[in-house]
């Protein structure tokens, strides 16, 4: 899925690589680091086991390390109407914890994420 996500996104990104992917029958183990156009750093990571668990996060940060946005299903935050999914978006004043529709699908991040820098470039 991540190389058809690539392609489909190739014009904002710049490079990308695969630190870790471990397959195992329907275990899954994968973190990935993309850049993209504007410089920022996109960074994936996935476990999947026996299809029944899925955890991940995807943190979305300046060049500079500093957070732009950052979408889990950590077990935390139970008052957001989404839990255990959860969007971090960083602020003016801070952090900001938000609901997040997505439930950890890669494409619609992506698409959120791409629709920014369109405006951009």
């Amino acid at each position: 899925m991540l190389p058809d996500l690539i392609k489909q996104y190739a014009r904002f990104i710049s490079s990308w690589q695969v630190y870790e992917y471990d397959k195992d029958g329907p275990n899954l183990r994968l973190k990935s680091k993309i850049v993209f156009v504007d410089k920022n750093e996109f960074h994936i990571r996935q476990v999947i086991i026996c299809n029944k668990f899925f955890k991940y996060a995807y943190h979305l940060q300046t060049e500079h390390g500093e957070l732009v946005s950052r979408w889990d299903n950590a077990n935390h935050w139970p008052e957001i109407k989404t839990h255990p999914h959860h969007k971090h978006v960083q602020t003016k004043k801070g952090e900001d914890v938000q609901e997040s529709f997505h439930g950890g699908d890669l494409k619609k991040i992506f698409h959120e994420i791409t629709q920014k820098m369109d405006k951009l470039i």
